[in-house]
């Protein structure tokens, strides 16, 4: 049986490989004719456009840049998958790192829903954008938090010195 060690010892770049190959699947879902597929990859390309009004250097090295981009968001779920995992290897590596690529999407999705649809301040604004990515934030929430194993918080007090 693998422990919980084993796993956090097992090597990064493999959680960083699952994510930037689902980041990339998830992204290269605009291309399929059905809108509720283009909300993942509309996401990304939104959060990718924050970073370019906030650092405008970067526009004319699209090409280069977003790719890294997508690397920077598989790196952070792969940390994330790293932080809440819950189980004790009873799950795959590839659903894992799947759950922490679903808290980053859920996380920009509910950011994007707070910054544009966040600030509805009289009754002609469209809360179409807020609803659309609330319940995409939601949704990839939800599925974070299954597919990582229904994590809880553990504190340092609770672990305890495991020796093996």
């Amino acid at each position: 049986m693998v422990s919980r060690r084993t796993l956090r010892n097992a090597p990064l770049g493999r959680d960083v490989a699952i994510a930037y190959a689902i980041i990339v699947a998830l992204y290269l879902l605009k291309f399929i004719p059905f809108q509720p597929t283009q909300i993942p990859p509309y996401l990304l390309i939104v959060a990718y456009d924050l970073v370019e009004v906030a650092l405008p250097v970067l526009t004319p090295y699209y090409p280069i840049v977003f790719p890294l981009f997508l690397y920077v968001l598989a790196v952070g779920g792969a940390s994330l998958t790293r932080i809440f995992r819950a189980t004790d290897g009873q799950q795959s590596a590839w659903l894992q790192t799947l759950g922490g690529v679903c808290l980053i999407i859920g996380i920009l999705s509910l950011g994007f829903g707070a910054f544009v649809g966040g600030p509805l301040v009289s009754p002609t604004d469209n809360p179409t954008p807020l609803a659309i990515t609330g319940a995409t934030g939601i949704v990839f929430l939800g599925v974070a938090w299954w597919l990582l194993g229904r994590p809880t918080v553990q504190y340092v007090s609770d672990v305890g010195d495991e020796r093996s």
